[in-house]
């Protein structure tokens, strides 16, 4: 696609229309994007490379011309495993393509994208209609012709289409959104200490203390929320640090593994290779 430069932004910051475009591009392995959330609805397109991307805490190794889709508070990250990644970022927020007026448009789609009630499959290998979407999408915004904000938003009905078309992966009720929401917003919080304090060790009755729940309701919700366990979390949280580390090559495998929270150099680097699919060795190559 090649159509902005590298490690390009392009942003409309009017708040009556916000979307966002960056353009990537990273020779060196390791993580390029933090793990984190957001309520915006998020495109990940791969140009060139081979990579991971964590979608709540589930791994999926993309290539080029594949798609991510990351639905509104999807926990995600991207680890790079080529000599050169290329990848496109296009993030929204979807209240921009609501409409005042109240048609069969706003109370069947529009209204459950908002609140999260429709997601979509993660990955997607994109077929050629929704590709010539996204291209057309990054070449309005980078032109900025007369009239390119109608056509950005006629790309993005039209990507929405496609998506729910072939890629819609489940409907929520409102009360299970609704209770998925509280259990999310219980939990960001312990998200959020966890994200600054994983070096350290915890019981559960500890974690589960912080959310005051039982250990038995924490951990099912834990799970639920993140697809894994809360100490599986842990371990993906420091060897996610790890990664970033190795990258930078400044200290030693042993030293990392005590920097992240290790104790046993040898469990660290199984638990990596578990985790990252390559040892710790090869990622400092």
């Amino acid at each position: 696609m090649n159509l902005l430069p590298q490690n390009s932004r392009c942003q409309i910051s009017n708040a009556d229309f916000p979307i966002d475009i960056h353009r990537s591009e990273y020779t060196k392995k390791g993580t390029v994007i933090p793990a984190h959330w957001h309520e915006n609805f998020e495109l990940l397109y791969f140009e060139a490379g081979q990579a991971v991307v964590n979608c709540n805490s589930k791994p999926l190794a993309v290539k080029a011309g594949d798609l991510i889709i990351i639905n509104s508070n999807d926990l995600h990250s991207c680890d790079n495993y080529a000599t050169k990644l290329i990848y496109y970022v296009i993030e929204f927020n979807l209240s921009f393509l609501h409409s005042k007026e109240i048609d069969l448009c706003q109370t069947k789609y529009m209204i459950p994208l908002l609140q999260n009630r429709i997601l979509f499959q993660n990955q997607v290998a994109p077929q050629s209609s929704l590709l010539a979407e996204i291209e057309k999408l990054i070449l309005e915004s980078t032109t900025k012709e007369i009239g390119y904000e109608l056509s950005i938003k006629s790309c993005v009905y039209q990507i929405l289409a496609l998506l729910l078309r072939y890629h819609t992966k489940q409907t929520i009720s409102p009360s299970a959104k609704k209770r998925q929401q509280q259990n999310l917003d219980r939990f960001k919080p312990i998200l959020n200490y966890l994200d600054t304090h994983y070096t350290e060790e915890f019981t559960l009755a500890e974690l589960a203390g912080k959310a005051n729940m039982s250990t038995g309701y924490f951990c099912r919700i834990f799970k639920n929320l993140t697809g894994k366990t809360p100490f599986e979390y842990i371990t993906y949280l420091r060897l996610h640090e790890a990664a970033r580390l190795l990258t930078e090559g400044h200290l030693n495998i042993t030293e990392i593994a005590l920097r992240v929270g290790f104790s046993d150099s040898n469990y660290f680097s199984r638990q990596f290779k578990k985790y990252k699919n390559c040892t710790p060795s090869q990622l400092m190559q």
